[in-house]
């Protein structure tokens, strides 16, 4: 196999910045997992939907342990390391299945004595962190990522096809979750494989990774345990040399014994915590910021190269799809190039989710119906008319209110004119389609190379809009 540099990619070809998903990196232990929380607040439907999957999957080993079926539950909570994850993947690989036996032994330990949570069943599997001694993040992203495996396959599949990334036939993927039958099956996949070992890689949404989870156990400390500590002067937690309480100095024991038993407090932390939700963002770290401008450059560079006309049309929109992952993922997330309708009659170019937070993106979903964002590229000298209603055909409530156009130069005053005129004709639901330029393009790569946020030029177009249509 071939003989990679530590902190090269174990995925040649495309850049961490233009992917929706996280690229593993050779013997560097990324400080990443699978946050199921991100799932729980998700926007998307399939992805929502993936989290009550991961929930009744659990609840349903829970289940089994209160009818007396411990043998069932214990293969149910087999949940070994992930190894194809890549997320802290390491030149010599990693082997779980010792692990996932240990893990089902200590959940179910765990829930044993607990009874009040083994009453009660989990809102969050992040709540074993909170109840036991040796579940940690760490085993929560083993959890999430062993029953989202199927979905981890499809959506290695999918990109790999997107960013032309080689797959190897019936590479072999062990301990797979039937999200359908609730069992565990191996298979052969068709799936990039490591250039190191030849073993199989599926790849993450950057969307779903988080260095601690949401809800982690030092937050519960100091939210739910701290002040409760002192009110209670519970005798031993706290050392002797403890000028203030913090989950580093305190006994995990015996706040777990404390969690077990009441677990109003869970009930009362997880609360607070999804009632918070907006501020469980995913984890950028990982990625190198020195290189953002370098990477900005090369992008702007490349748009430059291209060609104007129909040739290099392809081209273009590949390239657009880059740069909108650069500048906005991971709130615009899974951007699909050529997504068609069941039945072939229409073909849109680019299409993202529009999972975001933030305020102005959070507006367009609510304001526009529009969990899912179009963005048409035209690689022309000009817009027609034709192209304009072409995209006008295409909004509606499957896809939403408002579409943006791509195009190689600012559009004219006439095709301005024929925009605000589809507006305007399309009352209730009005339709709202903003067109950008290559040099919209360049300043929002401008801007994020000095830390300003390119959604403010965004924001900046639509509201020139509203404030121009009559």
């Amino acid at each position: 196999m071939k003989e990679l540099k530590a902190n090269s990619p174990l995925i040649e070809g495309v850049s961490q910045y233009e992917v929706d998903f996280v690229i593993p990196l050779v013997g560097v232990d990324l400080p990443l997992g699978i946050d199921p929380f991100l799932l729980f607040k998700s926007r998307d439907p399939s992805l929502s939907k993936l989290h009550e999957i991961i929930l009744s999957a659990f609840n349903q080993g829970i289940e089994m342990l209160l009818k007396g079926n411990t043998k069932e539950a214990e293969h149910l909570f087999a949940f070994p390391e992930v190894a194809e994850i890549g997320l802290g993947y390491a030149k010599k690989g990693k082997k779980g299945s010792g692990l996932g036996q240990f893990l089902s032994a200590l959940i179910i330990e765990t829930l044993k004595e607990s009874p009040a949570l083994l009453e009660r069943g989990v809102r969050h599997i992040e709540e074993m962190q909170l109840v036991s001694l040796g579940i940690g993040p760490d085993r929560i992203s083993d959890i999430a990522g062993n029953l989202l495996k199927e979905f981890l396959i499809e959506y290695t599949q999918d990109q790999s096809r997107l960013w032309g990334l080689p797959l190897v036939a019936g590479a072999p993927v062990e301990h797979i979750f039937d999200l359908k039958t609730y069992s565990w099956y191996d298979d052969y996949s068709d799936l990039p494989v490591s250039p190191i070992d030849g073993t199989p890689i599926l790849l993450v949404p950057r969307r779903l990774v988080r260095t601690l989870p949401w809800i982690n156990y030092d937050d519960f400390f100091r939210m739910e345990f701290s002040t409760y500590l002192r009110a209670k002067r519970v005798r031993g937690i706290v050392t002797k040399k403890a000028s203030s309480l913090n989950a580093s100095i305190v006994g995990k024991e015996k706040v777990v014994s404390v969690a077990r038993k009441e677990v109003e407090r869970i009930d009362r932390y997880v609360s607070a915590k999804e009632a918070s939700a907006a501020g469980a963002q995913p984890t950028l770290d990982y990625l190198d910021l020195q290189q953002i401008c370098p990477e900005a450059e090369s992008l702007k560079d490349r748009l430059r190269e291209v060609l104007t006309g129909a040739k290099e049309a392809s081209v273009y929109q590949r390239l657009v799809l880059e740069i909108l992952n650069y500048l906005f993922n991971p709130e615009l997330i899974d951007g699909q190039l050529e997504v068609r309708t069941i039945d072939g009659t229409e073909r849109r170019d680019i299409i993202f989710t529009n999972d975001s937070d933030n305020s102005f993106w959070d507006y367009l979903r609510t304001e526009h119906s529009g969990i899912f964002l179009m963005f048409e590229t035209k690689n022309t000298q000009a817009i027609e008319m034709e192209h304009l209603n072409q995209t006008a055909t295409y909004l509606g409530d499957r896809i939403g209110y408002v579409a943006f156009i791509a195009t190689r130069y600012p559009i004219e005053e006439a095709q301005q004119r024929k925009i605000f005129s589809i507006y305007n004709d399309s009352s209730p639901n009005r339709k709202i389609i903003l067109a950008f330029s290559d040099s919209d393009l360049e300043k929002m790569l401008d801007m994020k190379c000095v830390g300003e946020e390119p959604m403010r030029h965004v924001q900046k177009l639509y509201r020139t809009f509203r404030t121009s249509v009559q």
